[in-house]
């Protein structure tokens, strides 16, 4: 990924499985067209999308992409916001059902420039690896269910010695000074990881908020307790004031932990600082968890949160070697349909696609 690249994940290896955000990638009610990728592994998805996207940034786009949590120098999908078009990888375990097939979705379907004979004639082993596979993403969810587990047993101990109406002062004045006036209007939110586990550890992409964000805000909370629950009360303040905010979940706790908060208009990102993703770049301004905490009375717990700590971080390694087993699995399912393949057909579309886009660019 180059140095201007804005790329986020939007699916992410969870405690309950692999968790998709993909149905916010566009708004299917707001002139939108969505191009809906469907095929097997090593069809040419990733490498489409990765066309299209170059080609539309040679022609001055600015372009969202949307990267593997599988496999992070793969695409799973790219937005160009300026032109509201999205292309996305539409096979599980990120299926997205059209809303208005035709109309504002097409299907693209890879599957049309495959050669089933020679598929065919490999079913035992592709069905075998395939199995192999599922069987990889289960254990590795069941490992980060028990990293979370610990992690949130640490985060509970924490949030006893804690001071929510501290953090909520703090947030107020932090809010009345960087956010501004109100707007009139409520802000928007949308969904991303900025951080995912992946085959290669955890993967962060801090370049996308290095390029999005002069302002960089550093909360330091190994426990979770104190940046969590400022970074939501920063989110309801900033959408308050008619901000439009990146709320950046974590991808152990999707549903319900804000882990970065990117707010573009303002040019600011609030980074979450901890032992398993550590601030690499200059921040702007450092909080200190430690400030909101009553970290004295936090030391009789010093040997549970040791224990939590190694205990969680040994099962995280675990879990980071599982998915590089389940890579190595894909990457032998992707050589049979790599075999089968019609790569020029599959060209031809792309070309296609790009086309469109140029006819739609055309217009607006």
């Amino acid at each position: 990924m180059g140095d201007y690249d804005i790329t986020f994940f939007m699916g992410a290896n969870s405690p309950n499985g692999f968790f998709s955000m993909f149905d916010g990638l566009y708004n299917p009610y707001g002139n939108w067209q969505a191009y809906i990728i469907k095929g097997g592994p090593g069809t040419g998805k990733s490498g489409l999308m990765r066309k299209v996207a170059s080609a539309m940034e040679e022609k001055g786009f600015l372009v969202e992409k949307i990267i593997c949590s599988s496999d992070p120098d793969s695409l799973d999908g790219v937005i160009i916001p300026e032109l509201k078009v999205c292309i996305a990888d539409g096979t599980s375990p990120h299926t997205i059902e059209p809303k208005f097939p035709g109309a504002v979705e097409e299907i693209v379907n890879l599957g049309e420039f495959w050669n089933s004979d020679i598929l065919q004639d490999n079913l035992q082993s592709i069905r075998n690896t395939a199995i192999e596979n599922s069987a990889c993403h289960k254990r590795c969810m069941e490992f980060l269910a028990a990293v979370q587990l610990l992690r949130d047993d640490t985060m509970k101990i924490a949030q006893t010695y804690t001071d929510k109406s501290k953090i909520r002062s703090y947030a107020s004045r932090f809010a009345a000074k960087e956010f501004g006036v109100v707007r009139g209007r409520i802000g928007k939110e949308s969904k991303r990881f900025l951080s995912a586990v992946t085959p290669k550890g955890i993967y962060v992409n801090t370049q996308t908020i290095l390029n999005l964000c002069d302002k960089l805000v550093v909360i330091e909370d190994d426990y979770g307790a104190v940046s969590s629950y400022m970074l939501d009360c920063l989110r309801s303040y900033a959408i308050a004031c008619g901000l439009e905010v990146i709320s950046c979940m974590c991808p152990l706790a999707p549903t319900k932990k804000i882990e970065h908060l990117i707010i573009p208009e303002i040019s600011m990102g609030i980074f979450t600082s901890n032992s398993i993703h550590k601030a690499d770049f200059e921040a702007s301004r450092k909080i200190s968890a430690k400030r909101f905490m009553d970290c004295d009375a936090l030391k009789k717990h010093k040997y549970t949160i040791g224990f939590n700590t190694r205990a969680s971080e040994e099962l995280l390694s675990e879990a980071i070697g599982i998915l590089e087993q389940a890579k190595q699995l894909h990457d032998k399912l992707e050589s049979y349909y790599i075999n089968a393949m019609d790569f020029e057909r599959v060209e031809k579309k792309t070309e296609e696609i790009i086309e469109k886009l140029d006819r739609r660019a055309s217009v607006i």
